[in-house]
């Protein structure tokens, strides 16, 4: 499998690869040499009520060459946004049929070697495998699957349960952010099991507290009686007088 010619430079590709690898970038990296903007056609009336909400109290909204200069940036942005999905899945497909072409030696030596034959790291090219191979084999939807490899790479580090728990809260589309992902992971545990709600009694964890409390008081009850028998025995040994004899004091 190869890549499309033309689609993205090499530059352009490794700046924006080399822009993902920061971890506080969430952003689309848009290539300057893109083709000219699409037309914009109609209006789209979400993004005019963004701008009036982003800029208001001031006098941007109402100046409609800056209006427009933003909604031609929005539109080249999701084309791009789009394009960069489309470039790093065809980049971690390659590197897959690569891998399956190669032995192991002679891929352990391409992954040692990966800065000198390619414009990224074999960390981000780890990366591009595991998503290629989430999309390809259906755990994220190809048409859900994000813009921003970063965040597309999040959600394959979700397990099965904390996948379900995304896909009900509305995570698994083309716009989710890597935040949100990451948030998921802190909040959801890997089984899944979401915690109980402030003020709810879970009485069967509660017994079972109950019973793991009681096994430690008798352990340490056991252990209690067991110190209280050898303090005997020391104050025995101690004792002044031992056989008759007065301990000498120094």
């Amino acid at each position: 499998m190869t890549i499309a010619a033309g689609k993205r430079s090499k530059a352009a590709l490794k700046a924006f690869l080399a822009a993902e690898e920061d971890p506080a970038a969430d952003i689309a990296v848009v290539d300057p040499r893109a083709s000219e903007l699409r037309s914009l056609g109609a209006e789209d009336p979400a993004a005019l009520d963004a701008i009036r909400e982003v800029f208001a109290g001031t006098d941007l909204p109402h100046n409609q060459e800056k209006v427009r200069r933003i909604l031609r940036t929005r539109s080249e942005i999701q084309k791009e946004w789009g394009d960069a999905r489309d470039s790093f899945l065809a980049i971690g497909r390659a590197l897959l049929v690569l891998e399956a072409e190669l032995t192991k030696a002679e891929f352990a030596r391409l992954r040692y070697g990966t800065e000198r034959l390619f414009p990224f790291s074999d960390a981000t090219a780890t990366q591009l495998r595991q998503i290629a191979r989430a999309v390809d084999g259906g755990r994220i939807p190809a048409v859900a699957c994000p813009g921003s490899y970063g965040t597309a790479y999040q959600i394959t580090l979700l397990t099965d349960a904390q996948l379900r728990v995304a896909q009900e809260k509305g995570l698994i589309r083309p716009d989710v952010t890597r935040r949100e992902i990451m948030q998921l992971r802190r909040e959801v545990p890997a089984d899944g099991a979401v915690p109980s709600l402030p003020g709810r009694v879970d009485r069967a964890r509660l017994r079972e507290e109950r019973a793991r409390l009681g096994e430690r008081r008798k352990r340490l009850a056991e252990e209690l009686a067991e110190v209280d028998r050898r303090i005997v025995q020391l104050d025995e040994l101690l004792s002044p007088m031992i056989e008759g004899e007065v301990e000498a004091v120094s």
